[in-house]
């Protein structure tokens, strides 16, 4: 009877690994859509918000789907419920770096950077930096600063990225599961 229970989580877990890949794939598009909105509201600021409102539905999206798996192909108990959203949204989170460096190795081409370089000339974030910085030369450092930045190549920054993407993966993953298990039924 032991080996049963055992061959039966084994299987459990292979379909939770296969269907939060899955997920993580449609989760992952949400992410990526989400970080192109904000590389293009760069120039226009309404895209940007729209971007952080497509990455924050991700969890929505991944509710939706935890739902529709506990529906249709097994109850979800808050263990299996938060391994499943943790596995998506880990998967969500290596789709997205990768977009991130392919965006920051071939299309890029310095936009980043020169869109900080604009807004840091701007006379009101002069303003606000030397009111920040008191007593030390704000364009000096920030100029350093991007400089530092341009100069880290796009696979450390894609590392980075992932750091940031896996600690999101985190943060998203509980309330996922939270919404998403199979409540016990009360008996009357």
């Amino acid at each position: 009877m032991n080996s049963d229970n055992n061959t039966t989580s084994v299987s459990e877990a292979k379909q939770t690994r296969a269907y939060a890949a899955y997920y993580g794939f449609w989760t992952g598009l949400c992410w990526v859509g989400s970080f192109a909105l904000a590389m293009l509201g760069l120039k226009q600021p309404f895209l940007g918000n729209l971007g952080l409102l497509l990455g924050l539905s991700s969890v929505f999206v991944g509710v939706k789907l935890l739902r529709g798996f506990r529906e249709q192909v097994a109850p979800l108990s808050l263990r299996r419920a938060w391994s499943m959203s943790w596995m998506m949204f880990v998967a969500s989170a290596l789709l997205c770096t990768a977009a991130q460096y392919i965006y920051f190795a071939f299309l890029d081409n310095g936009l980043l950077m020169r869109t900080y370089s604009e807004m840091l000339e701007m006379p009101e974030m002069q303003d606000l930096l030397s009111k920040m910085m008191p007593g030390q030369d704000p364009k000096a450092m920030m100029d350093e600063a991007l400089a530092m930045f341009a100069a880290t190549p796009p696979s450390q920054l894609a590392m980075q990225f992932l750091f940031w993407n896996v600690l999101l993966a985190i943060f998203f993953a509980f309330p996922t599961a939270l919404f998403s298990f199979t409540r016990p039924k009360a008996e009357r």
